[in-house]
């Protein structure tokens, strides 16, 4: 639990006792600002079917640790939350068992079993931005997010809904043993901002969240990366992105874990706002005017040593918003150094920042990553003059077969 806030992407903790409605808030606020919704009870529930397949209860300490270092815990992306697998087995439909229920508690208070919960959440967070829901997330889990939220209602109130979905959950005794736990008990984060859902709908629990994450600066409106598993983050790549606006070189940067080079057109840096930024950034100016070779082998050269970098192989922004045909540049940054590349392609950029429109719009914006392509010498036969064109070709109906999902 010691990672830094800095190896994170965006984490916005909802805590709160049994019953207090924080997964409905919590899955409802991630489908807004297209966040990934995890549930750190889900995780725990499935730990402890594992362990009662394996017939060991939590007073065998002994017997949990080597259970659960012998097996393989991981997780995957389901319809935008986050599942865990045991074993490769996903045991979502017995998360509610009763025996799971009567075990859950105890289960939980052990360290070794509080430990793992919080690494799987933590590598969640290096991967996407999330929404946690548990009971030690903004205390334990992530204390360095800005974005804490602790949801609560009367015990009556949690008690009536505990009925209403089919449970008998004592709400007294689950209260105590969560705050009394020696390990990562529930409190109230100092930072956290208290909601009472006690008379308040679902609705009315999340615009409340989002107007206090626009006051705390998070960018609410939906930006989402779908496929970041696919992303090539070390050695040599070539980000392939079809061009729709100037927000692309920035939003195509967070999928990626490096800073990675990019062309920008020369004359931006005449601009008051961009010339300052620009050099500070990867950026290789080019000439519009015909073909910057400077520019090409600039990026040669960046591929050359083991950098990413990041091409338009249209070559300029759309006009209205559809694909444009292939540029050969492309392909000969491919023909000269066989780099691998990632097509990606945008969606919703044209809309929220047009080319010689009239400034900023916030509209949902996703970038779908595709298949790495891998290149070899037998891509460059027969050599010719389209050689460069047909790879560059090739890569612009990779992009093209791309959708959202």
């Amino acid at each position: 639990m010691h990672s830094s806030q800095r190896d994170f992407h965006r984490v916005v903790a909802i805590d709160g006792p049994a019953a207090s409605g924080k997964s409905s808030v919590a899955r409802e606020l991630a489908r807004r600002l297209g966040f990934v919704y995890a549930n750190s009870g889900a995780i725990y529930r499935a730990i402890t079917w594992h362990l009662l397949e394996k017939g060991i209860t939590a007073e065998d300490f002994d017997g949990v640790v080597q259970a659960l270092e012998s097996a393989s815990i991981t997780s995957c992306l389901l319809g935008g939350e986050s599942r865990i697998l045991i074993d490769n087995v996903d045991p979502a439909e017995h998360l509610r068992d009763s025996r799971v229920n009567e075990s859950v508690a105890r289960v939980s208070r052990l360290p070794a079993v509080r430990e793992i919960v919080a690494k799987k959440l933590h590598d969640n967070a290096r991967s996407d931005d999330l929404v946690v829901e548990g009971r030690d997330i903004g205390s334990v889990v992530f204390p360095n997010t800005p974005y804490k939220f602790y949801v609560d209602a009367s015990p009556e109130v949690r008690l009536q809904r505990r009925a209403a979905q089919g449970e008998r959950d004592e709400i007294a005794l689950r209260d105590h043993a969560d705050s009394s736990r020696p390990v990562s008990p529930l409190v109230i984060a100092k930072d956290a901002h208290v909601i009472d859902t006690s008379h308040l709908t679902v609705e009315k629990v999340v615009c409340e969240i989002l107007a206090r994450l626009k006051e705390t600066g998070l960018w609410i409106y939906r930006f989402r990366v779908i496929h970041r598993e696919r992303m090539i983050h070390k050695g040599p790549a070539i980000l392939a992105m079809n061009h729709e606006s100037y927000l692309d070189p920035l939003l195509a940067g967070t999928t990626c874990d490096r800073a990675i080079y990019f062309l920008a057109r020369r004359t931006l840096l005449d601009t008051p706002l961009l010339g300052w930024l620009l050099p500070k950034l990867n950026v290789i100016p080019v000439n519009q005017e015909g073909v910057d070779r400077s520019a090409i082998k600039a990026l040669i050269r960046a591929l050359k040593a083991g950098n990413g970098v990041l091409v338009f192989p249209e070559g300029s922004r759309t006009l209205d918003g559809n694909l444009l045909p292939a540029e050969p540049g492309l392909g000969l940054v491919i023909a000269k150094t066989l780099a691998p590349v990632v097509p990606m392609r945008i969606f919703g950029a044209h809309e929220a920042l047009p080319r010689g429109g009239d400034g900023l719009h916030f509209v949902p914006i996703t970038i779908v990553i595709g298949e790495p392509i891998f290149f070899n010498v037998a891509d460059l036969a027969p050599a010719g003059k389209n050689l460069y064109q047909r790879l560059s070709e090739r890569v612009m109906a990779a992009i093209a077969a791309l959708r959202l999902e």
